[in-house]
């Protein structure tokens, strides 16, 4: 993906494991600025050629990083949010067709 816009929904790869709840899982990212873990509704994770992802929006772009939100509780980040250089971005996350 070669250019993120505001907005946009994006699958970033993940690896998930059972929540506390039935509907609930328990996913985490890690993003080379470093590890995003959190409870989230297990309908946020999709899967695609054998990998989970988690859908997230791009809150801002620019050269330098990508920003998104994320739905969930999480240990590391408040409101889900992270910031992700845009060459990790590019090389991890894929566009989301709804």
């Amino acid at each position: 993906m070669a250019q993120f816009r505001r907005g946009q929904i994006v699958n970033i790869p993940c690896s998930v494991e059972p929540g506390p709840f039935p509907d609930e899982v328990l996913v985490t990212m890690n993003t080379d600025t470093g590890v995003v873990s959190g409870f989230l509704k297990s309908s946020s994770v999709v899967r695609h050629n054998g990998r989970d992802y988690v859908q997230g929006i791009v809150i801002e772009a620019s050269a330098e990083s990508v920003q998104v939100r994320v739905p969930g509780s999480f240990f590391t980040t408040a409101t889900g949010l992270t910031t992700v250089s845009s060459g990790w971005a590019r090389d991890n996350f894929m566009e989301a067709h709804p």
